[in-house]
């Protein structure tokens, strides 16, 4: 995949940067090779070298030493390396993208059961308050080992993603008002401005919506984008690393996703391949990729989360990792490419995720006490406590 750097002296260029993108996904930085006697000429432009950073009169000095499929190779090398480091460069992730190419992304809209499906839309429809991107998460979607089908009925797991938090909260204040805790008495400027605490994220658990029990997240789409971009908290990047159910889609978070998919991808592959002295496992790989977001996660220190909960995550969706990941895997695994937000190598990324979880984890947790409610805290944590007991 493949992105530029944006700015208002390259305003013009949304264009080529969808191209570009078209021709990465499908490899088409690849170049067809002429013959001409027996020398052999790239048939590529000059527009297209500098983009992919290579040198015209390079092709055609190892086109005249090597065979066509070795310079090939070397194209594809050159252009994944090159187009890694400009998209790591472009980082207007506020961006609005009218399309995307074909097929870009089409890996995270991953389908469900009929019925739930059915049931997961009526519960996002009955909120009237607009909502502009919106994903279902955790084991009220997809099943967890542990966890025995038509006994445990666990919470559905949604995350609102809303253009203006204050009007949201506004009008649901009005609709369900027995959702929120007591801060609703100051008020929707300041639910939204406590909103912005720790990973800017405001739950509501143990919602009754349409039968079930629901605990949803409202969070700004600016806060959605900047944390897939950056990796800023990596709460919301971390949650979208692991399959989700895509309800209501966003071009913006769909590119932005890509990329977060690659680069957890580059890190899992790094890790697995230092723990295991080099050896390639692809349960380990959707495993590191899953225990990412837990990196210094303070519920998991204080056994608020069950301590094999990353090995049940992949256990029951092995399929559905292989199926989120499939372009991603062949880019990064196969393929040898790699993708890291600026200032993430595979050295640091480790040590830079465990402070930053660390530190959001904790203001998200003391923050839900408030937003929740003491009650609803106390029944939120005996809840985790008993499915790690059972468990």
């Amino acid at each position: 995949m493949l992105g530029l750097k944006y700015s208002a002296s390259t305003a013009g260029n949304a264009g080529t940067m969808l191209r570009l993108l078209k021709k990465s996904t499908s490899l088409g930085c690849l170049s067809s090779v002429r013959r001409h006697g027996t020398s052999a000429e790239p048939d590529i432009s000059r527009e297209e070298a500098i983009i992919h950073g290579v040198k015209v009169g390079d092709f055609k000095r190892v086109a005249g030493k090597k065979s066509t499929e070795n310079l090939d190779l070397l194209l594809l090398e050159e252009g994944i390396k090159k187009t890694d480091e400009l998209t790591s460069s472009f980082t207007d992730y506020m961006y609005r993208f009218n399309r995307l190419p074909a097929d870009f992304g089409s890996n995270q809209l991953i389908a469900v059961d009929a019925e739930l499906q059915k049931e997961l839309e009526g519960i996002l429809a009955s909120f009237e308050a607009p909502v502009k991107f919106a994903f279902g998460y955790g084991s009220g979607v997809f099943q967890q080992t542990g966890y025995v089908q038509g006994v445990d009925k666990p919470q559905i797991d949604l995350i609102l993603g809303v253009s203006h938090a204050t009007h949201f909260h506004s009008l649901n204040m009005r609709q369900n008002p027995q959702q929120y805790s007591s801060l609703r008495y100051f008020g929707s400027s300041f639910v939204s401005r406590f909103q912005e605490v720790g990973a800017g994220v405001y739950f509501n658990p143990f919602a009754e919506i349409n039968g079930h029990e629901v605990k949803y997240g409202v969070i700004s789409m600016e806060k959605i984008l900047k944390d897939l971009a950056t990796w800023d908290t990596f709460y919301i990047a971390g949650r979208l690393q692991k399959p989700v159910k895509i309800l209501k889609n966003d071009l913006r978070v769909q590119y932005w996703n890509q990329l977060n998919l690659k680069g957890a991808a580059s890190l899992a592959k790094y890790f697995t391949l230092k723990k295991n002295n080099g050896v390639f496992d692809e349960f380990e790989f959707y495993n590191e990729i899953a225990g990412l977001s837990y990196l210094g996660d303070i519920r998991y220190q204080i056994g608020g989360e069950h301590p094999n909960k990353v090995k049940n995550i992949v256990t029951k969706n092995f399929e559905k990792f292989q199926y989120y990941y499939k372009p991603i895997y062949k880019d990064v695994v196969l393929n040898n490419s790699l993708y890291l937000p600026q200032g993430f190598t595979l050295e640091n990324a480790g040590h830079l995720l465990h402070d930053r979880i660390s530190s959001s984890s904790a203001l998200q947790t003391l923050k839900g006490i408030f937003t929740a409610g003491i009650a609803k805290s106390v029944k939120y944590a005996w809840a985790k406590k008993l499915k790690t007991f059972k468990n």
